[in-house]
């Protein structure tokens, strides 16, 4: 299926949150209640003021009822009062980008380690659109971690991601950077 609009009230009444309780009404709360997700909501907010709309759709799963990728801007929407979203039912219809593995050093490595990076390096607008990271994979002294970047990007996308965990209070350094198939 291609991209189409939905209105708002109709994408809250059919798509349970992928996160923070079973209804949008307990979901936000909770999701505004962490300071990181705070803050890309407040991204996404400006993003619509200078834009008047989302760079991407959101993805679903129409069968299960899903949200599979927009649940920051979903609530950006909410917030902001935006009637209506683009709304994809496969990320086959998000504009293209590759997707990197980069290997980032980080002594010790531990769960509240990943954590902390995963919530701060998962999504983030990158180079006229957002990056969002599918998942990130410890080692011992290393995190991998596979991002969807815009071609000829990788380098950038390895220092944002640098910039960001020492934004965070967190140092790493990148170890290598890779297309992941």
């Amino acid at each position: 299926m291609t991209v189409r609009r939905m209105p708002l009230r109709e994408i809250l009444a059919t798509y349970r949150p992928p996160a923070g309780g079973e209804t949008w009404k307990r979901a936000i709360p909770d999701l505004l209640a962490d300071p990181d997700d705070a803050r890309v909501v407040d991204l996404l907010r400006a993003e619509l003021v200078a834009h008047g709309d989302f760079r991407e759709p959101i993805v679903v799963e129409p069968a299960g009822g899903d949200v599979l990728n927009g649940l920051h801007r979903i609530v950006a929407a909410v917030l902001s009062e935006q009637e209506s979203m683009d709304v994809a039912d496969t990320y086959d219809d998000l504009p293209e980008k590759r997707r990197i593995a980069i290997v980032l050093r980080a002594v010790p490595v531990t769960g509240v380690l990943v954590d902390r990076l995963a919530k701060v390096l998962s999504s983030f607008p990158f180079e006229g659109g957002w990056t969002n990271c599918d998942l990130l994979f410890p080692g011992n002294d290393e995190v991998t971690g596979w991002w969807h970047c815009p071609a000829g990007l990788d380098e950038r996308l390895g220092e944002e991601l640098v910039a960001r965990a020492a934004a965070a209070g967190i140092g790493v350094s990148v170890v290598s950077i890779a297309p992941a198939d």
